[in-house]
C-alpha cells in the first residue's frame, strides 16, 4: 500500500513541477537550456523557460520513500520532445485545477528549490518542497518532502520524504515511442493509457 502512496506523490510533484516548465525544443540531443543546472549558477528565482528537460532517450527512474524497508521497482520511459510537451500540459491542467503556482529557485551550488501546494478536495491537502540536482543529460535526483492534512484516515496523511532519482539509459529500443513507461513489465503510454 506505501507503494503505491509513494507513486502517488512522486506523480503529485513531477506533475505539478511540470507546471512551470514550457515546451522543450524539439532536439534528438540535450534540450536543457545553457542557463539551467548545467551552467554557472545564479541564486535567486528561476524563470518557466530556464526549468531544464530531459535528454531524448530512455530514462531508467527509481522512487525511495523513507522509512520503508520494501523499494519499488525501477521505471523505464522513453523521452522525446513532444511526450516532454505533453508531460506539460497534464501538468500545466492539474496545476490550474488543485495546485497554486510553485515557487521555484535556483541555489549557488546550482540546485534546484522548490515550494509547492495542492488542494486534493476530499483527498487532503499537501506541502512539498524539495531539491532537485543533475544535469538532465546524464541523470537528476529530487528529493521531496510532502506533508498531507485533511485526507481519509490513513497513512497517507502526514510527512513523507522520497527521493527520486533517474538515470539516462541510452537511445529508446526500436519498438518504443516517446511517453512509453515500463513498469513492472506492463508497457503503456502517458498519451493513451493503455497497456500495450
Amino acid at each position: 500500500m506505501r507503494l503505491l502512496i509513494a507513486a502517488g506523490l512522486a506523480g503529485a510533484a513531477i506533475a505539478s513541477l511540470a507546471a512551470c516548465n514550457k515546451a522543450p525544443q524539439a532536439s534528438s540531443g540535450a534540450t536543457a537550456p545553457p542557463s539551467a543546472v548545467t551552467a554557472a549558477p545564479s541564486a535567486g528565482p528561476l524563470a518557466a523557460q530556464d526549468m531544464p528537460h530531459r535528454k531524448a532517450g530512455l530514462w531508467r527512474t527509481t522512487v525511495a520513500l523513507e522509512g520503508m524497508t520494501q523499494t519499488m521497482p525501477a521505471t523505464e520511459t522513453c523521452v522525446d520532445a513532444a511526450s516532454e510537451a505533453k508531460m506539460s500540459m497534464l501538468g500545466q491542467q492539474m496545476g490550474r485545477e488543485h495546485c497554486k503556482t510553485p515557487q521555484i529557485s535556483r541555489s549557488l551550488d546550482g540546485s534546484i528549490r522548490f515550494d509547492s501546494s495542492c488542494d486534493l478536495g476530499p483527498t487532503g491537502k499537501t506541502v512539498s518542497r524539495g531539491t532537485i540536482t543533475g544535469d538532465f543529460n546524464t541523470s537528476y535526483k529530487m528529493v521531496i518532502e510532502t506533508t498531507t492534512t485533511g485526507g481519509p484516515p490513513g497513512p497517507r496523511n502526514g510527512a513523507n520524504k522520497m527521493t527520486v532519482a533517474a538515470t539516462w539509459v541510452g537511445p529508446c529500443a526500436a519498438d518504443q515511442r516517446g511517453g512509453d513507461v515500463i513498469m513492472g513489465g506492463r508497457k503503456f503510454n502517458l498519451s493513451d493509457s493503455k497497456p500495450r
